[in-house]
């Protein structure tokens, strides 16, 4: 896939572009300026609001070098997935009267879908049965309290996501178990049935 790449400096510059191309492209580099810069006039989460008016999608993130990093983004698929937070965010668009026909369209379809958050807030809570268990086993605790946020957060959205108390329990259990033995490094999730 070429790549398609873009340099903006404003949200407003970011939904000219959508308006003129989200129907004929499918992808798109998005270049931003670093803060130090002082060149950006625009976030992230302003980019992705403009991408969900006109049915595209934040994808990934990439550096550039040391002033520029790039935002990936792609047109909405049938195969797309929404979070509890794209939804509220189109339907506030949506009020706003700031969503285009294409963006309504794909809006309406993904909340006909399941969130694949299934509404898990960001930064869930630790469960009351983890933090039982963790008042016996202070490494794990220790262990667990010292990883990366986002390492725990994928933990814990892990741990909720399981449909079955049984579920639930064993996703903990396996937790508290890495937690204990320190493997920490690398995030490897047991397919444990919901």
């Amino acid at each position: 896939m070429a790549e398609n790449l873009i340099e903006i400096f404003s949200k407003e510059d970011f939904r000219k572009w959508l308006k003129k191309n989200h129907l004929k492209e499918t992808h798109v580099l998005v270049v931003l300026h670093k803060k130090h810069t002082g060149k950006n006039k625009t976030s992230a989460a302003e980019l992705m609001k403009e991408a969900i008016c006109f049915g595209w999608i934040d994808a990934t993130v990439k550096r550039l070098d040391e002033d520029r990093w790039g935002i990936n983004y792609r047109k909405r698929t049938k195969n797309s997935t929404w979070s509890y937070n794209t939804l509220r965010y189109a339907k506030e668009l949506a009020e706003k009267g700031l969503m285009s026909r294409e963006g309504m369209k794909w809006y309406e379809e993904g909340k006909k879908k399941l969130p694949h958050d299934h509404g898990i807030p960001k930064n869930p809570e630790v469960p009351e049965e983890m933090e039982k268990i963790f008042v016996k086993n202070k490494k794990a605790k220790e262990n667990f309290e010292n990883l990366a946020p986002s390492t725990r957060r994928t933990y814990l959205r892990w741990i909720f996501r399981a449909k079955l108390p049984e579920t639930k329990s064993k996703r903990i259990n396996e937790v508290v178990r890495k937690m204990s033995n320190g493997e920490l490094k690398k995030i490897t999730l047991l397919k444990v049935s919901s």
